[in-house]
């Protein structure tokens, strides 16, 4: 009997001592990973919201004082599918019977296209041609392209002048067309009524950038007389306001990449990363805790 008795202690032993064994490295590999995984989350948690000074526009830099800054708005040369504003008036109720006659139906057509969102100076204005020109009715074919406004003014009163006398004449853009695309809360092309308009008025129009655009890198697309040329700007620098990209022009292209943040998929705000990082945590220690059990 104290054989037996003896061998079968023994044998318990060991049995709970293998099994001890064999479960403890379990245990602290699956810890292992939990810790990690808390890391990766916390590191992720530091990293992966947009900070406040990637958003701001028109940061100063340390010690600088606010400023006057003086424009550089460079003069715009018309280009080829640009549209002007073109009215002729006169004392002369003849000369008002020749142009109103010939703007009447198209105003009606234009007011309704407006209604509908259209654009109102397509339908109104003179749109320059591949060949440099616009074609007023009664007047006839005048050449604008490469011109300022004022140099345009001249070349139609020319035209004008040699036909009638006692006039009005208004020359002026017909709008300022440009198009936003990539990280702007309301992307697509736009109008801006105005002779002028700001990148910061055309951002507005555009529903303001979200969260995740790359607001130190801006891509400007703007169309010269020799072609087309990329320009990068820095909204966070309040020096944009003293540069020839303050100004938009006609035809430009407004292009925001986004952040790294936004390919992360953690979340963009504090809540978000924070809801993210909860939720994985949460179901990596049920997981954990499983597999635990299931290994006694």
């Amino acid at each position: 009997m104290p054989n037996t008795y003896g061998r079968f202690f023994n044998f318990n032993s060991t049995h709970s001592l293998n099994s001890s064994r064999s479960g403890f490295p379990h245990f602290n590999f699956m810890t292992n990973r939990l810790l990690a995984l808390i890391a990766v989350s916390f590191l992720l948690a530091t990293t992966s919201c947009v900070p406040t000074k990637k958003m701001i526009y028109l940061q100063a830099e340390e010690g600088q004082n606010t400023e006057t800054f003086k424009y550089d708005r460079q003069e715009y040369k018309l280009q080829v599918n640009d549209i002007l504003d073109v009215k002729i008036s006169s004392l002369n109720p003849d000369v008002n019977a020749i142009f109103n006659a010939s703007s009447m139906a198209t105003m009606q057509v234009a007011q309704a296209t407006a209604q509908k969102g259209g654009d109102l100076y397509y339908m109104t204005g003179y749109s320059i041609s591949d060949e440099g020109e616009i074609d007023i009715p009664f007047v006839g074919k005048v050449n604008v392209l490469g011109k300022s406004l004022g140099e345009a003014y001249t070349a139609i009163d020319g035209k004008v002048g040699g036909l009638f006398n006692n006039y009005h004449l208004q020359v002026k853009l017909g709008g300022i067309r440009f198009s936003a695309i990539g990280e702007f809360n309301g992307p697509g092309k736009q109008v801006v009524m105005q002779n002028q308009a700001t990148i910061f008025e055309a951002i507005a129009l555009s529903g303001d950038l979200n969260q995740v655009a790359r607001r130190d890198e801006i891509k400007l697309i703007r169309q010269y007389p020799d072609g087309t040329k990329i320009h990068t700007i820095n909204l966070l620098d309040q020096s944009i306001i003293g540069s020839p990209f303050y100004f938009i022009q006609p035809n430009d292209v407004l292009y925001a990449e986004p952040l790294p943040q936004k390919s992360w998929g953690v979340g963009i705000t504090g809540a978000q990363t924070l809801s993210t990082i909860v939720s994985t945590l949460s179901t990596s220690l049920a997981l954990t805790l499983s597999i635990i059990s299931l290994t006694r």
